[in-house]
């Protein structure tokens, strides 16, 4: 099970996770909380009670959500865009 860490808004992520779907791995790059739709971006438990993260993914331009996951944090948007 996945440690729910505490998430800023504005903050870059890496998130890794097995689609059943597709019975595939997958990895993205995104924005936990993008700026303006902070309210979009949550970390939860689903009814079944899989942790689940709903982020902004960059590579797609849409929000996703992944199951079961693995989080990377890389740093806050705003330090990142300044280096």
């Amino acid at each position: 099970m996945t440690d729910e860490k505490k998430l800023k808004p504005n903050t870059k992520i890496k998130v890794g996770w097995y689609m059943s779907k597709y019975q595939a791995f997958d990895s993205r790059v995104g924005i936990y909380g993008k700026q303006g739709e902070e309210h979009k971006s949550r970390q939860f438990i689903s009814k079944s009670g899989v942790p689940c993260i709903t982020f902004w993914d960059t590579l797609r331009n849409r929000y996703t959500t992944a199951t079961n996951y693995i989080l990377n944090i890389l740093g806050d948007t705003d330090d990142i865009s300044n280096n």
